[in-house]
């Protein structure tokens, strides 16, 4: 008896992360909206974001009394998540330039000042939903690809002074506190920092797109350089990223959903446009050869449901 339970909650679990997995794969999941190239990005000018956040403004969720979203989990916690923060503000900041709506234009400011009024005194913004994770490249540089718009607009010292600390903890090392895995002269940007490495691919490039803009803002040579190093880590690395038939989410090889792959592509295709490098082209045209193909989408889909059935996700948002 015990046998057929155990196995009928197997089979449950199985279905209920086949179904998330669909979901996401339709872009159904506020998490895992499809981000095609930003609409209204211009290389080298800080205009619109890279990636296209516009739908991460619908936000359905709960709010604290001045309407910034509050993240809730399935173990309960409520709580601000930075991640959703710098994403809203960054698709009200392109809504802005699409229609001209002063509400955006609002919002993004709301969201901004909220990032400079919970910025901690390293600099950054914990996370405060994972056990061994206190700070990630990923919301290091999406906050400073919102700071640096605000400041450019504003010209209001507060945001410039919170870019710089946010990037200053970006580039810390990560066993000085920091995101940035440093290892001769590669630099590695961690979305989440461990003593072992475990890059994640489009939280290293979120990271890349906020040194890049804060490098447009500053002109700063060293940061420039930074810049420099890591974009000629990560060209070294993306065959570590291919699995063949797929992208890899992680260095670890854990396969990549429908959504991160298609991020990835969109991801290339914004850093094409940034560094005219062939590398970012081959791999786009690559990774999209890989999406046409029917046996493709579902092997990788059939892995990534395993994958989670194997090491299920240390937290789940609702």
């Amino acid at each position: 008896m015990k046998y057929i339970k155990k196995t009928r909650n197997y089979f449950r679990k199985i279905w209920s992360l086949t179904l998330r997995s669909m979901k996401i794969a339709k872009g159904l999941s506020y998490w895992h909206v499809n981000q095609e190239i930003g609409k209204c990005f211009i290389p080298n000018q800080l205009k619109g974001y890279y990636n296209d956040l516009t739908k991460k403004t619908i936000w359905n969720g709960l709010v604290d009394d001045n309407g910034i979203p509050l993240t809730q989990f399935d173990d309960g916690r409520v709580i601000y998540f930075p991640t959703t923060i710098t994403q809203k503000a960054l698709g009200h900041f392109d809504l802005f330039l699409v229609t001209s709506n002063e509400h955006h234009l609002a919002e993004f400011f709301k969201l901004c000042n909220w990032l400079v009024k919970n910025q901690d005194e390293k600099g950054g913004w914990k996370l405060e939903v994972y056990k061994d994770v206190t700070y990630s490249a990923m919301i290091q540089g999406e906050a400073i690809s919102c700071l640096v718009r605000v400041y450019n607009l504003s010209e209001d010292e507060k945001f410039l002074k919170s870019a710089d600390k946010a990037l200053q903890l970006l580039l810390t090392p990560i066993e000085k506190g920091g995101c940035a895995w440093y290892d001769k002269d590669n630099i590695y940007l961690e979305e989440f920092p461990s003593k072992d490495r475990n890059t994640i691919l489009n939280g290293w490039i979120f990271a890349i797109f906020g040194v890049y803009d804060y490098c447009l803002l500053t002109v700063r040579k060293e940061i420039k350089e930074t810049f420099d190093k890591s974009i000629l880590t990560l060209k070294r690395n993306l065959k570590y990223f291919d699995s063949g038939f797929w992208s890899y989410y992680d260095i670890k090889k854990n396969i990549a959903s429908p959504f991160y792959h298609n991020l990835h592509i969109n991801q290339f295709h914004a850093l094409y446009l940034v560094t005219n490098d062939e590398v970012f082209r081959m791999y786009r045209e690559r990774w999209e050869s890989y999406k046409s193909k029917f046996i493709n989408r579902n092997l990788a889909l059939l892995i990534k449901v395993c994958q989670r059935l194997k090491n299920p996700p240390e937290i789940i948002s609702r």
